[in-house]
C-alpha cells in the first residue's frame, strides 16, 4: 500500500487490490477502525476463538468467517455531511413483492393462531440498483447513524456487506457480559409523544423471556441483572429494549452465543421450530442477515445482530428486511414496517 493519507485512501486502495478488510464504528464512538489483510486468505472459526472481527451467518451450521486484527488502523469519525444520492437508482419493488410478503405474514399468523408458535420473524429481500460505491455508502452511514454499529465487510471469496445495526448481541469487558432483548418498532417522530401499544410490548416481552430462560440455564437467577425496558432510537425508528448483565467467567462466548442465537428478535418462539418455518417458507437464503458480527478479542467482545444491512454485488444492493409476527399482527402494517426499515440504507443510496 502506497502511503495512504486518509480513511478513503485506505479503503479505495484495498478495494482496488481486492484485499479483505472490515471497517467499523461502534455505537457512540468518535473513532472508526480498519482491519485489513495483506493476502487473500479466508479465515474461518468453529468455536469463536479468533482474534479479530467475526462475521457469522443466520444458520450457524454454515461457515463463520473472521478478519484478523493484525493490520489495524484508526481514524476520526467523519464530519456530518449532505448525502449525495444516486438519482438513477432503481428498486426492484413491485406489487408482487408486496403480495408475496403479505402471504408470508398471513401464513405465519395462521400457524401462530393454531398455537404452534408464539412469535415468528419473517423477512424478505429486495434489490436496489445504484452506481454509488459501498465505500461512499459506508461513509454516509457512519456520518448519519451515531448510535448504531456501522460496518463495511469485504472478502473476495465471501462478498461485500454493510449496515448500521441497532441491536447488541453479546458484549464483554472486564467481569461481566451483556446481552439485549430488542423488539417492537415505531417510526420516530420528535413532535409526538412515544406510546407503545400492547402488541409491541408483548413482542418485546417474548424476546426478553426467551433471553432470560437461556441465561438462567447457565447462571443462578440471582446473578442475572435485568434493566427496565426503555425506548431506544435507531435512525428513523424506535424500539423497546432491555439489557441483561451476567458474570463473564462461564460459559464461553461460543457456548453462550450458540445458545442465544437466533434470539426471538430475529427468529421466533419456540426457537428450533421457528427456524424450520423460516427456512421452509421465506423462499430465500438469509445468508448473513440476522447472523451476528463484531469485535472478538481476548480483551473484549462486542457482537451485534446483523440488521439494517445490505449485500453489494456488481452495482446491486440487496436489502434484507424483517418483521416480528405475533397474534394480532396486521399484514399491511408489517409490510409498512419493512419499508420503514429499508430507509436506513435507502436514505444514503
Amino acid at each position: 500500500m502506497k502511503n495512504p493519507q486518509s480513511l478513503k485512501d485506505y479503503l479505495t486502495i484495498l478495494w482496488k487490490e481486492q484485499r479483505p478488510f472490515v471497517m467499523y464504528k461502534i455505537p457512540n464512538s468518535k473513532r472508526v477502525v480498519l482491519y485489513s489483510q495483506n493476502d487473500h486468505e479466508l479465515h474461518t472459526t468453529l468455536n469463536l476463538d479468533c482474534d479479530g472481527f467475526v462475521f457469522a451467518p443466520f444458520d450457524l451450521n454454515k461457515t463463520t468467517y473472521f478478519i484478523p486484527r493484525a493490520n489495524k488502523q484508526e481514524f476520526s469519525v467523519l464530519e456530518k455531511s449532505e448525502f449525495n444520492s444516486d438519482d438513477s437508482a432503481k428498486s426492484s419493488e413491485d406489487d408482487k413483492t408486496k403480495r408475496d410478503f403479505i402471504v408470508l405474514v398471513e401464513k405465519a399468523l395462521k400457524e401462530i393462531k393454531k398455537g404452534k408458535y408464539k412469535k415468528l420473524v419473517v423477512s424478505r429481500k429486495t434489490d436496489f440498483i445504484s452506481s454509488k460505491s459501498p465505500i461512499s455508502v459506508f461513509m454516509d452511514l457512519v456520518s448519519l447513524y451515531e448510535h448504531a454499529m456501522v460496518y463495511l465487510w469485504f472478502h473476495p471469496s465471501v462478498g461485500c456487506w454493510l449496515g448500521a445495526s441497532p441491536e447488541r448481541f453479546l458484549s464483554r469487558k472486564g467481569e461481566s457480559l451483556q446481552t439485549e432483548a430488542l423488539a417492537g418498532t415505531q417510526p420516530f417522530d420528535e413532535n409526538k409523544p412515544i406510546q407503545w401499544n400492547a402488541k409491541e410490548m408483548d413482542e418485546q416481552a417474548l424476546v426478553a423471556d426467551q433471553v432470560r430462560n437461556v441465561l438462567t440455564s447457565f447462571f443462578p437467577r440471582e446473578q442475572l441483572v435485568e434493566d427496565p425496558v426503555i425506548t431506544v432510537r435507531a435512525g428513523n425508528l424506535i424500539h423497546l429494549s432491555s439489557l441483561f448483565v451476567i458474570p463473564s467467567e462461564k460459559p464461553s462466548i461460543d457456548v453462550l452465543a450458540k445458545a442465544l442465537h437466533p434470539t426471538p428478535a430475529v427468529g421466533g418462539v419456540p426457537k428450533k421450530e421457528a427456524i424450520k418455518f423460516i427456512q421452509k417458507e421465506e423462499g430465500y437464503d438469509r445468508s448473513f442477515y440476522t447472523g451476528f458480527f463484531g469485535l472478538l478479542t481476548p480483551e473484549e467482545t462486542k457482537l451485534f445482530v446483523n440488521l439494517r444491512c445490505a449485500q453489494w454485488k456488481e452495482g446491486v444492493y440487496s436489502l434484507y428486511l424483517g418483521a416480528g409476527i405475533i397474534d394480532g399482527s396486521e399484514p399491511e402494517l408489517e409490510w409498512k414496517e419493512t419499508q420503514r426499515k429499508a430507509k436506513t440504507i435507502l436514505k444514503v443510496l
